[in-house]
């Protein structure tokens, strides 16, 4: 009796756990339509909208390439079947990265393919029907003529093109609102020598703009106008081809290009900046990593595993490193047949840090000389001594305690918010004082003030992206009081310790509840009394956090 070499079922569900991420799985596809010469890729994600786990109904891949013939589409979603099997001239090279893709994420594949001049045709696959039919499986069926439905022929060509629908899709990683915002950085990084040479990716009617990590162009991204980052020299490395590849390359070495870069210095002014509102929507605070680019595509992103140099650190945000080659070193950069990922073998490795880590130390002592040079400045020009709130204990207790930062007013950009506030409250004031407030603002967690208006407010909650103000409505009979008992404690002309103790605990209870208020997401939805139990939870912990602050403070 003949033994199978695969047992087709089991070794389905066992391909079903592969390497892939969501995001990765999606380029496999995004790979086949540009190999295939498309201009337009188009994917699109239908959810259940409005439901709180956004469930994906299916995805789709749309293009306008070349499409299939009738043989090439019966066998494309068969692994190990590539048009291209072994070229180094190509993205894809293996002939497994689609379908193990889409198995990963999904149970059902459909695909419809059209070349010029001809019908379109229609195959699938389904995990299911193949797992219950077992040994009976007759495997993927034969192209039939079917058109689209008019929804998907949107995403395709009029001439030309293919079209794949991944059904049944049972590996959803997050809500699909949060997979659209994700994938648009992912393939605006990892494509964007394609989309710079024409090719228009879109995701859900979105146009994807490019993201550099080098920052050093600035076409086809969110923000054209931006200031462009200054490029180090590029640095060549001459790498020998592994000998099973001579045969396919007509050279015994491969050119490796290393491009560094520096970014703007309107984006790293001051320590912390990479946190602004308005880097984060240019990805800088994710921007601490190498790129590695192989024949254009990009195959890894991030930290390098064991790293011989120096291990990176929030600083390295700053500067930019596109590691270039050319797929005949695949074996050098270990690439994995799906292209997730893409380690230098040890000997490339150090020598990589060779050359990359003296312009990362040039760049960071760069950084850090601006940093310094910005904070004397800021020094000299800005005393926010100068504007006293009288409530310093419980703002010093806030800056000691060590707890975590806002969460309501993540999206808010500090700069903007206490300018605005500022302009506001002291519209009178000059620019001396007004930057002195700015500054004492964007700098403490939280910052009391006294004012007066009418109403039952008595105290009102300003939180500001990262920082928060209290304004106290001294009108309100709760200040008229405490203020009844603080005379009475005076004496001499002196204020009594223990009124000022009072003044300290009664501002710690009212930040406290700040300070609760702002670790609520406004994406949150809570029945009422949820929200009144977390509320006095978080009030009492932060309560409890000032107040050890303070007594440490005071001793």
């Amino acid at each position: 009796m003949t033994v199978r070499l695969v047992n087709d079922s089991r070794a389905l569900l066992s391909m079903r756990e592969s390497d892939f991420d969501a995001y990765s799985a999606y380029g496999e596809v995004i790979d086949n339509s540009i190999d295939a010469k498309a201009n337009n890729v188009k994917l699109h994600v239908q959810y259940q909208q409005g439901k709180k786990h956004e469930a994906i109904e299916f995805m789709a891949f749309g293009d306008d390439g070349e499409g299939m013939p009738e043989e090439m589409l019966h066998h494309c979603l068969q692994l190990g079947y590539s048009s291209s099997y072994n070229r180094r001239n190509r993205i894809g090279r293996f002939g497994v990265g689609a379908t193990l893709a889409a198995i990963n994420q999904c149970q059902r594949v459909d695909i419809y393919s059209k070349t010029k001049g001809n019908d379109w045709l229609y195959t699938y696959i389904d995990i299911e029907e193949i797992l219950n039919q077992g040994a009976n499986s007759s495997g993927i069926p034969a192209p039939i003529k079917m058109k689209p439905s008019e929804n998907l022929k949107k995403l395709t060509g009029n001439e030309s093109g293919t079209i794949v629908v991944w059904k049944k899709y049972d590996r959803q990683p997050h809500k699909a609102s949060r997979i659209i915002e994700d994938a648009h950085e992912w393939i605006g990084r990892t494509y964007r020598y394609f989309i710079w040479k024409g090719v228009i990716i879109s995701l859900n009617g979105q146009q994807v703009k490019v993201i550099d990590p080098l920052y050093a162009h600035t076409n086809m991204t969110q923000y054209p106008e931006d200031p462009k980052a200054r490029k180090f020299e590029v640095d060549l490395i001459e790498w020998p081809v592994p000998q099973l590849d001579h045969q396919e390359y007509d050279s015994k070495n491969s050119t490796i290009e290393i491009q560094m870069s520096i970014l703007p210095e309107e984006f790293r002014p001051t320590q912390g900046s990479g946190n602004t509102i308005e880097n984060k929507k240019r990805y800088i605070h994710h921007n601490e990593g190498i790129s590695i680019i192989r024949n254009q595509r990009e195959v890894f992103y991030g930290r390098i595993p064991y790293w011989p140099g120096q291990s990176f650190e929030e600083i390295d945000r700053w500067w930019g490193c596109e590691i270039r080659f050319n797929a005949v070193l695949d074996r050098a950069f270990t690439v994995k047949n799906i292209k997730q990922g893409a380690v230098p073998s040890r000997e490339l490795k150090e020598t990589l840090a060779e050359h990359i880590e003296p312009t990362r130390k040039t760049a960071i002592e760069e950084v850090r000389e601006l940093w310094a040079k910005n904070k004397v400045k800021k020094t000299t020009t800005v005393n926010t001594k100068s504007v006293l709130t009288g409530h310093e204990f419980a703002e010093r207790a806030a800056e000691e305690a060590k707890i975590p930062k806002n969460v309501i007013d993540k999206n808010k950009d500090p700069v903007f918010e206490t300018r605005e506030f500022v302009e506001k409250w002291r519209k009178d004031a000059d620019e001396t004082e007004k930057a002195a407030w700015r500054e004492k603002f964007k700098n403490q967690p939280f910052t009391i003030i006294d004012e007066e208006w009418k109403g039952p407010h008595f105290f009102d909650t300003y939180h500001m992206g990262g920082s928060s103000i209290l304004s106290y409505n001294n009108r309100h009979s709760f200040f008229e009081e405490l203020q009844k008992i603080s005379s009475i404690l005076v004496r001499e002309a002196e204020e009594n310790p223990v009124a000022l103790e009072l003044r300290a605990l009664i501002d710690i209870l009212i930040m406290s509840y700040g300070k609760a208020e702002a670790m609520f997401d406004n994406e949150m939805q809570l029945r009422a009394e949820d929200f009144a139990e977390q509320l006095r939870s978080q009030w009492g912990y932060y309560l409890k956090s000032y107040i050890q602050s303070w007594r440490e403070g005071i001793k």
